[in-house]
């Protein structure tokens, strides 16, 4: 159903919200009209004839018990379409009160007694004030009462004649017109709050409107991307895995050089499908954060060791500052942000050096950037962390990547806790900083690094069940295990890899699965399956190609170990490693 209404909609709306307010008064006035009515009965007993004050009693008597009934039924009954209804009648139940009100300065005025005359005077005057303050709510209940309530005695004083009553008739006059101003003003003022309040409304439904859509455009954007991020990682797996045969097979200079730019370009695709990997898994929640103090220093050599020879092929300086500083963070995704930031600095400056400092500040090391590059207008800044917002790159050169870098920066340090700022002018360079916490630890402690080997024998005479529906993935796999001297039995799903390893008589090694096979089962479904067969934990990889947030949830959460396609050779080569540490313990 649309929230929003049109505007015979929104005064239907107001004018329930006003029936509220009235009917909610209304109870006060029926007891107030009760007990003036008392006073009237007790004051002007010997004053006025019972004829005509029994007559008037009466007639007020039945406005009061009609106006009663009214009240009980609006709470009964009311609802939007018949709200104009019940304001007709409380309209038509103020008009008669307010007639009975004014025949009353006529009816029961003791012409003989002027302070009784003075009181009848009082108490009209009171009620026009009090009605000034009730019923303007709803501008017609109000003019209906105040005027015929107040005019008659208003009247039959100035034709009284003498200056006394004239005077009195005059400034009841001069009241009445003072009451009805405030009284007009107040109903306004009232009813122009509720238009508000409703714009209001209809605003928010529609920002909220706005916000559906935006979600829904975003969830099949969503959708979309992890779509095609699979099926496109599928073949670029199958792609990196024969690329890694071929490097294991060629040593002809000349193929190899061939072979060298295949592998350049297929890193190049696994960089951009790796960044929408990464936001995915920081939107999905399911990037882990580990925490630990580490020195600043090492990490520093290791950044100035993959990206000096890019700054050096621009004609670049790459200026690192000595930073003997330890900081509490997680060092890889740490690290991940200063290589979004340094190879951002690269791409956009053309001449002139990028410098790298850490400045310690009351507990806090922060770390910048600082570049003499293009830099930044005051209006892009707001921008830059934006999803697939770049700077000077309207001709979309992938070679400048996808504008996720940034983005990616943001998501990272928000889960880190860390603060990010950017301060730049354009054509004057940028920095771009992150503050993570400092801590104290022993300078004899050194973060390890793993060493990866190129010794093929470490991970050989091993048995590894492959299971992935699509054959080319499963023949690369396989050529590639088979270069490493591992033994493979390949499967498109579980019944086949049973089937498969029964006739083979052999207990797998190791179990490599990608996580969507068809028939919409998954790789843990399979490795669980194999570890029932064979009553055994069998160390087991996940490799998918999924990012929708749904799936890197389920696989996060299954306890396997999982990499994600394109898989570098070097990690399937240590899971492998692993199996073997194992196998020979």
């Amino acid at each position: 159903m649309k929230a929003i209404f049109n505007d015979k909609d929104q005064e239907k709306k107001i004018l329930f919200e006003q029936s509220k307010v009235l009917y909610r008064t209304l109870l006060s006035i029926i007891i107030g009209n009760l007990i003036i009515w008392i006073i009237y009965l007790y004051f002007l007993w010997d004053e006025i004839p019972h004829t005509r004050l029994i007559t008037w009693l009466g007639l007020m008597l039945t406005v009061i018990i009609g106006r009663l009934v009214i009240y009980i039924s609006y709470h009964r009954n009311i609802q939007l379409e018949n709200v104009r209804r019940y304001i007709v009648y409380f309209v038509i139940g103020t008009g008669l009160s307010g007639l009975l009100w004014g025949i009353s300065g006529i009816m029961l005025f003791p012409e003989q007694n002027l302070q009784y005359q003075l009181v009848i005077l009082f108490i009209l005057l009171g009620m026009g004030a009090g009605a000034a303050t009730t019923l303007t709510a709803y501008l017609p209940a109000f003019i209906t009462y105040f005027p015929l309530s107040i005019l008659p005695i208003t009247i039959m004083m100035l034709m009284m004649g003498d200056p006394l009553h004239q005077t009195l008739s005059l400034m009841t006059f001069a009241y009445s017109i003072v009451v009805l101003y405030f009284g007009i003003g107040n109903s306004r003022d009232f009813k122009q709050s509720l238009q508000l309040r409703f714009e209001n409304i209809k605003l928010a439904e529609q920002l909220r409107e706005q916000k559906e859509e935006a979600d829904r455009a975003n969830n099949a954007k969503s959708k979309f991307m992890a779509a095609a991020s699979h099926d496109l990682r599928q073949p670029l797996h199958a792609l990196t895995l024969f690329t890694s045969v071929l490097d294991e097979l060629i040593e002809s200079p000349k193929a190899r050089r061939v072979t060298d730019q295949i592998k350049s370009s297929v890193y190049a695709l696994q960089n951009l499908f790796n960044a929408l990997l990464d936001i995915s898994r920081l939107d999905a929640g399911v990037m882990k954060v580990e925490k630990s103090g580490f020195h600043l220093q090492p990490l520093f050599e290791k950044l100035a060791n993959d990206f000096d020879p890019q700054a050096n092929e621009k004609g670049l300086q790459l200026l690192w500052s000595p930073c003997n500083y330890s900081v509490y963070s997680d060092q890889n995704l740490l690290e991940q942000i200063l290589r979004n930031y340094i190879s951002n600095a690269i791409r956009y400056t053309d001449k002139g050096e990028i410098r790298i400092t850490c400045e310690p500040n009351d507990g806090e090391i922060k770390i910048n950037v600082i570049d003499s590059g293009l830099g930044i207008s005051l209006d892009d800044q707001t921008m830059i962390f934006e999803e697939f917002h770049q700077l000077s790159n309207p001709e979309r050169d992938r070679s400048k990547g996808l504008g996720l870098g940034l983005a990616i920066v943001q998501r990272t340090a928000k889960l880190l806790g860390h603060a990010i700022g950017v301060e730049s002018e354009a054509g004057k360079g940028s920095t771009f900083s992150i503050t993570v916490e400092q801590v104290t630890i022993s300078k004899s402690d050194k973060e390890t690094a793993p060493v990866f080997e190129n010794d093929v024998s470490q991970v050989g005479d091993t048995l590894i069940l492959v299971v992935d529906d699509e054959a080319s993935v499963r023949e690369g796999m396989q050529s590639l295990l088979q270069v490493w001297d591992c033994d493979v039995i390949a499967a498109a799903d579980q019944d086949e890899a049973i089937r498969l390893l029964r006739q083979q008589d052999r207990i797998p090694d190791g179990i490599i699965s990608d996580y969507r096979l068809r028939e919409n089962k998954t790789g843990i479904e399979v490795i669980h399956a194999i570890h029932a067969e064979y009553d055994s934990d069998i160390p087991a990889l996940i490799v998918t190609g999924d990012i929708a947030t749904d799936r890197l949830r389920d696989v996060n959460n299954s306890g396997f170990q999982v990499l994600h396609k394109p898989v570098a050779p070097l990690k399937l080569r240590t899971f492998l490693r692993n199996i073997r540490l194992r196998k020979d313990q």
